[in-house]
């Protein structure tokens, strides 16, 4: 599952060599204003890409459009539960131009149905700030149901079975 397409996208495993100054821009402009420990540095970067692949339980993949190649995001999918029918799901969409262009829709779906064929999972969960109002309402969208919004840290947790 190192290659994933939808209709406008393809996710692929990240490598170091995506760690580009483009990707480490996102991190530190406002993008990234709900993402937790951000690496700081292209070194950083790279270390933190490279934790990711050698986890077995962890999918992180960059979103790239189908026709230009472009990196415009990272979507993470960490398996979880003593099941193992659970993932936690995590997403960034870089590139402004992209915001509000369905991608996070299109890529989680794209995910999902690899996820449930391939793996037999049948849920996602996130954590989500309630301050990021485009980003729950995206997750409703898909499909994702509010199960715990008392959070000390303002945020609300959401779960999709699908």
């Amino acid at each position: 599952m190192n290659l994933l397409t939808s209709n406008r996208f393809k996710l692929r495993y990240l490598e170091a060599a995506d760690a580009s100054a483009k990707y480490l821009n996102w991190l530190n402009s406002g993008v990234s204003e709900f993402i937790l420990n951000k690496p700081e540095s292209n070194s950083g970067l790279v270390a933190y890409i490279e934790e990711q692949l050698a986890d077995k339980d962890v999918y992180f993949y960059g979103i790239f459009t189908l026709d230009t190649d472009e990196h415009i995001g990272n979507i993470k999918f960490i398996i979880k539960g003593k099941n193992r029918d659970c993932v936690e799901m995590g997403i960034l969409i870089g590139e402004k131009a992209w915001h509000g262009k369905g991608v996070a829709k299109e890529v989680i779906e794209c995910f999902a149905r690899h996820a449930k064929q391939q793996l037999g999972i049948t849920k996602m969960q996130l954590g989500v700030d309630s301050a990021n109002t485009a980003a729950v309402s995206a997750y409703y969208k898909i499909g994702f149901k509010v199960v715990d919004d008392g959070r000390n840290d303002g945020g609300l947790t959401m779960l999709w079975e699908f």
